[in-house]
C-alpha cells in the first residue's frame, strides 16, 4: 500500500496550481521550488548560523514555524554527511545547533543502523577533519556529545575493530586467567550456601591446615631427589587446606561435619610414606609427560624397630586358624578315601561336563584325549575377555546405572560382540577338596629336624589349567625377612595341559620342554647360563619336577611343621601343593578388604598403596611376561614386616618392651603408660 501511494508522487494533480487538498498525493510545480529554496550544500556543508532562538519563539505556533525558513532550519535535524565532510575545505563552519538531534528521533534510530552509520563514516574522518569534530564535541552537550565522543572512539581504533556486531567482532586471543589478588589466610572462602557457621568452619580448616602442615615439615626432614619437588611452600599448605574445605562444603553438603572430620582423621593417621605416595601422584598428575616413576622414589626402607631375630619372634603372633575359614578355601583336614571316591563318581557320572572359567560356557574335557579324534576338550575355541570388569567413575550428583568395563580392552560388559581374545581350549577349575584330592590327596607337612628352627620362609606357587583344572606348574620358595631364594622349580602337572596361563604364570611351553629334571635329594638350584654381552642378566632356566608330588616332597626338605609360610591367598597354594600347614601368615588377612571375605585386596594393590611399591608390572609392548613368583614372594613377605612394624608401635604405646635376651617383655601391673612413655603407677594410699 506504501509503495502505491509513493508513486502517485511522481504523477501530476489533476486539479493543477489550483488544488486546495491538504498534502496531496500527487506532485505539483511549487512542491520543486520549495524544495529547491529549503535544499542545503551538501558539497560544502556551509550553513549559515540561524539567528538566536529566544525563549518566545518557543512559543510561536505551528503556522507560524512552517512559514519560517530559519526555523524550519532549526527544527529539523540536519543529517551530517560525513562523505562530504571529508572533502570540504571548511570544516570547521559546521555549527552545534546543526548537529542537534531531537530525542524523538534518537530513540526512533535502532542500534545496528546507528552503528553501521558509524562504521562507515569513521573510517573517513582522519587529519583537520577529526580535529574539527572534536572541538565541535566540545561545545555540544547532551546526546550529540555522546554520538561525537562514539565517533571519535572509533576513528581512532583499528580498521578491524570497527564492527561493533557480534558477528563481525574479533575474539581476543587465550589469554590466562589473572593471577589471586594477593595471598590466602585459613580464611574458609565465600560459598553461596555455607554448610554450617563461619567460626566452626574457621576451626576445621585449621585443623586440616595443621595435619597439611606437620605431614610437609616431616617430608621435608628427609625429601632428597625428587622428593624436594613434591614440598609445599607455607601458601600452597594453606590453599591446599582450604581447597579440601570447600570440595567438601560444595559437594557434601548434607554430610559436611562428618566427611571433613573424618577427612582430618585419615590425614591425622597418614604415614609419611602414605603423604609421599599422594605428593608423587598429585605430581605426576600435574605433569603426565615425566618419564619418572612415582614408585621408584616413594618405595620405603621398611624399620621395623627389630632385629632379625626378634622379628622372627614376633611373627607367631600373625599366625591364623585356618579351621574357621573352611568357607573360604582354606583346607584344614585331610579329605577321606571315602569322600575321594564320591568325587570321581560325581565327575564320571555327569561325563566330565564343566563350565568353562573364562566365557561360561559348558564344555566336556577328555582326560588322555578322546580316542575318536584325540581332542582334549569339546565345544571349539574359547572367546573371553582377560581383564576384570571395572566400574566407571560417575560425575557427583549422578545418579544413573554405573557402566561395566573390561579393563583389557575398555569394552562394556553389556556389548554383545563377545570377548577380544580367543583361546584354543575352553578351562575350568574346583576348589571342591574333594576332586582336588581324587587328582593327588592332600597331606599335612611333616616336621623335620634339618630344617633351622629360626627359618621363616615366604612362599607361591603358579598355576595352569589343564584337563583335571588348575594344576600346579611353579613353585617358589625365599627365605624370610632376608629374601633369598630357596626353591624355584617347575612342575610337571598330572593331566595334558589345557593352557599354560601364561599371562599370569609366566610358565611357557618351551620352558617345560628345555628343562633339566631334578628330584629329591639333587640340585634344584636354576642354571645359569652367562651372556655375550656383559652389560645383559645371565639366563636362569629352571629345573622341573616330574609331578605335584615330588615338588611338594622337594618343599618338605626346606621346611617343617614348625616354619612360619608366609604368602598371599594361601589358600590358592596350598590346594595347588596339596598341603595343609598349621602356621600360615596369609595377608589377605593382615591386610583385609572393608567388605570382608570372600573379598581380597590384591597383592598388586597392597604393595602400591601400603608400600609405593610397583608390582606385576606388564610391558607396554611385545609377548606378556606374566608374574613372577619369586616377586610376589618376596612381596608378601615385606607387607609382613610392615605390618610387624605397625603392630610393635602399637604394643610400645601399651608398654610392651624388649628384654635384655632379645625377648619380649609384657607390662607389669606397676607400669602404665602416659603420653606414650612407660611410667610407674601412683601407689593409692
Amino acid at each position: 500500500m506504501a509503495n502505491t501511494l509513493a508513486a502517485l508522487k511522481s504523477l501530476p494533480c489533476p486539479a493543477g496550481d489550483n488544488c486546495t487538498a491538504f498534502q496531496c498525493l500527487f506532485s505539483h510545480a511549487r512542491d520543486k521550488s520549495e524544495s529547491d529554496n529549503k535544499s542545503v550544500d551538501h558539497n560544502t556543508l556551509n550553513i549559515q548560523k540561524p539567528p538566536k532562538v529566544t525563549t518566545t519563539s518557543r512559543t510561536h505556533t505551528n503556522h507560524d514555524r512552517v512559514d519560517s525558513p530559519e526555523h524550519d532550519l532549526q527544527r529539523k535535524r540536519v543529517k551530517l554527511d560525513l562523505d562530504s565532510a571529508a572533502a570540504s575545505p571548511r570544516p570547521s563552519s559546521v555549527s552545534a545547533s546543526s548537529l542537534k538531534i531531537r530525542p524523538g528521533e534518537q530513540r526512533k534510530g535502532s542500534p545496528a543502523r546507528m552503528s553501521a552509520t558509524i562504521h562507515n563514516s569513521s573510517s573517513r574522518l582522519s587529519g583537520p577533519n577529526l580535529s574539527s569534530l572534536t572541538e565541535t564535541k566540545k561545545q555540544v552537550v547532551g546526546p550529540q556529545a555522546k554520538l561525537l565522543q562514539s565517533m571519535a572512539a572509533v576513528s581512532t581504533a583499528p580498521a578491524q575493530s570497527l564492527s561493533f556486531t557480534p558477528e563481525a567482532r574479533p575474539k581476543p586471543p587465550n589469554t590466562p586467567k589473572p593471577s589471586s589478588t594477593g595471598p590466602e589466610s585459613l580464611n574458609p572462602r565465600l560459598l553461596k550456601k555455607a554448610p554450617t557457621s563461619h567460626a566452626t568452619r574457621v576451626a576445621l580448616v585449621k585443623a586440616l591446615h595443621k595435619e597439611f602442615q606437620r605431614l610437609n615439615d616431616e617430608l621435608k626432614k628427609t625429601a632428597k631427589g625428587a622428593e624436594r619437588k613434591w614440598l609445599l611452600s607455607d601458601q600452597e599448605v594453606i590453599v591446599k587446606a582450604l581447597d579440601e574445605e570447600q570440595e567438601i562444603a560444595t559437594k557434601k553438603t548434607s554430610i559436611y561435619n562428618t566427611s571433613i572430620r573424618t577427612r582430618i582423621l585419615m590425614y591425622k593417621k597418614m604415614s609419611l610414606a602414605q603423604w609421599k605416595d599422594e605428593r608423587s601422584k598429585v605430581a605426576q598428575s600435574a605433569d603426565p609427560s615425566s618419564t619418572e616413576s612415582a614408585s621408584t622414589a616413594v618405595v620405603e626402607s621398611i624399620e621395623t624397630g627389630l632385629t632379625p631375630s626378634q622379628e622372627l619372634q614376633f611373627l607367631p603372633r600373625l599366625v591364623f586358624d585356618l579351621t574357621p575359614l573352611e568357607a573360604y578355601g582354606y583346607i584344614s583336614k585331610v579329605p577321606s578315601e571315602e569322600d575321594v571316591a564320591d568325587a570321581e563318581a560325581t565327575v564320571k557320572a555327569c561325563g566330565n561336563t564343566e563350565t568353562c572359567d573364562r566365557c561360561t560356557r559348558r564344555f566336556q574335557v577328555f582326560p588322555g584325549r578322546r580316542e575318536s579324534d584325540g581332542a582334549l576338550a569339546s565345544n571349539g575355541n574359547c572367546t573371553y575377555h582377560p581383564g576384570k570388569l571395572y566400574y566407571l567413575e560417575r560425575a557427583p550428583g549422578d545418579r544413573s546405572r554405573a557402566q561395566r568395563r573390561f579393563r583389557c580392552c575398555q569394552r562394556n560388559y553389556e556389548d554383545e560382540a563377545g570377548g577380544c581374545t580367543t583361546a584354543e581350549h575352553h578351562v575350568f577349575k574346583t576348589t571342591d577338596p574333594k576332586r582336588l584330592a581324587a587328582v593327588l590327596n592332600f597331606v599335612h607337612t611333616p616336621v623335620n629336624p634339618k630344617v633351622p628352627e629360626d627359618r621363616a620362609v615366604s612362599f607361591d606357587c603358579e598355576m595352569g589349567y589343564t584337563v583335571y583344572g588348575l594344576e600346579l606348574i611353579r613353585l617358589t620358595v625365599v627365605s624370610w625377612p632376608a629374601g633369598d631364594t630357596l626353591l624355584d622349580i617347575l612342575v610337571r602337572p598330572v593331566g595334558e595341559v589345557l593352557d599354560f596361563n601364561t599371562r599370569f604364570s609366566g610358565v611357557r611351553p618351551e620352558d617345560m620342554a628345555s628343562a633339566e629334571r631334578c628330584d629329591v635329594g639333587s640340585n634344584h638350584e636354576p642354571t645359569v647360563i652367562p651372556t655375550q654381552d656383559p652389560t645383559q642378566k645371565p639366563e636362569r632356566r629352571l629345573k622341573i619336577a616330574a609331578s605335584p608330588k615330588i615338588a611338594r616332597d622337594i618343599l618338605f626338605t626346606v621346611i617343617s611343621a614348625e616354619t612360619p609360610l608366609i604368602g598371599h591367598g594361601l589358600e590358592n597354594d596350598l590346594n595347588a601343593a596339596r598341603i595343609i600347614h598349621p602356621k600360615c601368615i596369609d595377608t589377605v588377612l593382615l591386610w583385609p578388604h572393608s567388605r570382608g571375605l570372600p573379598m581380597r585386596n590384591g597383592l598388586k594393590y597392597l604393595m602400591e598403596t601400603k608400600l609405593g611399591r610397583k608390582i606385576q608390572v606388564e610391558a607396554p609392548e611385545g609377548p606378556l611376561e606374566g608374574h613372577d613368583s619369586a616377586e610376589d614372594a618376596q612381596a608378601a613377605g615385606d607387607l609382613v614386616r610392615l605390618k610387624i612394624r605397625d603392630e610393635w608401635k602399637t604394643m610400645q604405646m601399651k608398654g610392651w618392651a624388649m628384654g635384655a635376651g632379645g625377648e619380649l617383655m609384657a607390662p607389669t601391673e606397676d607400669w602404665t603408660v602416659v603420653g606414650g612413655a612407660q611410667v610407674k603407677k601412683p601407689h593409692s594410699r
